[in-house]
């Protein structure tokens, strides 16, 4: 753990309940690919689609762009070729280190997509599994529905006020939010302006690193200038 540094804020939690897309891994260009494509072949709009696809489920989507599509079977080809397909998946910037730093029973995933295809890309991005991964396929309600967080909360044996939520996305915030669980907005994804609802916006994850606690089970994230 880090032991001496000039810091602009200490964050104190018992769980640390990260996004997956656009926080851990970088998967951008393979997700904006593939749903690209996707929008062309149904003969969308597919700059329109791209500014609905992030930190939502894939399902919840394609029944707000494409109402009339058996949302289902469409979800699951989409699902289904991103998992085959991790070309250009890597780790963000400083998200191998600040997971090295937790312990397993520290931290868990909330994810909108599925839970084959968030372990592909975090093999992909050679990133740790967590011991828990909730997956969208594990909630009736995709994220802006707090559902998602209560439930790794409860899970991980956590009161919501004792967790922190790492997000990039306004639905993932907004989740958060709704589950009394501050947030951290990393700009990877989306600009700061977009994010402003947060607790607390970063550029990337190598601000963030694990200092010393003399607190039994209290995680002090600190957050570098």
């Amino acid at each position: 753990m880090t032991k001496k540094k000039d810091y602009s804020k200490v964050l104190i939690c018992r769980v640390l309940l990260f996004d997956l897309d656009g926080v851990l891994v970088d998967s951008i260009a393979n997700v904006e690919r593939h749903w690209g494509e996707w929008a062309q072949r149904h003969q969308l709009d597919a700059q329109q689609v791209l500014k609905t696809i992030h930190g939502r489920r894939t399902i919840d989507t394609i029944r707000q762009v494409a109402p009339k599509l058996p949302a289902e079977n469409e979800a699951r080809y989409l699902n289904d070729m991103q998992t085959l397909d991790t070309n250009g998946v890597t780790a963000t910037a400083g998200a191998a280190k600040l997971l090295s730093q937790l312990a397993p029973e520290q931290w868990a995933i909330v994810t909108s997509g599925p839970a084959t295809l968030a372990r592909a890309r975090l093999r992909a991005a050679q990133l740790p599994l967590p011991r828990l991964l909730i997956s969208g396929n594990d909630v009736k309600q995709g994220k802006p529905h707090p559902e998602s967080y209560l439930k790794a909360a409860e899970l991980m044996r956590a009161e919501p006020e004792e967790c922190l939520v790492i997000e990039d996305s306004l639905p993932g915030i907004e989740a958060a939010h709704a589950a009394h669980i501050p947030a951290i907005a990393v700009g990877n994804t989306h600009p700061r302006n977009e994010l402003k609802s947060a607790e607390l916006w970063i550029p990337s994850l190598n601000l963030l690193s694990i200092i010393d606690t003399e607190e039994e089970n209290e995680i002090a994230l600190a957050v570098s200038e």
